[in-house]
């Protein structure tokens, strides 16, 4: 169950996109049977060379932002566990 918790936005994000490329499929079924499926594979990359450029860019900004924005809940999470190491080393002989 630990692992759903920890991983279940990657599994809804796989499905999502799953489906949406279901649905890419489903839609362009009369030019794949006119022009053959090399049209679909064609429409397939140029959506993800879009997708994945942004899908990069959203990751690099956010992984550079997360320095600034959770550096002060770092330090208190930090300061909390020294608390706690403390409480325990007094507890416990």
């Amino acid at each position: 169950m630990r692992h759903f918790r920890r991983w279940g936005a990657v599994y809804i994000l796989a499905l999502l996109f799953l489906g949406s490329w279901a649905g890419q499929l489903i839609a362009m079924q009369p030019k794949i049977d006119q022009e053959g499926w090399s049209e679909f594979w064609a429409a397939t990359f140029e959506n993800w060379q879009s997708e994945w450029l942004q899908l990069v860019f959203q990751a690099v900004l956010l992984l550079g932002a997360k320095h600034v924005m959770f550096k002060a809940d770092a330090r208190d999470l930090e300061r909390i566990e020294a608390k706690l190491d403390r409480a325990l080393e007094r507890v416990q002989p």
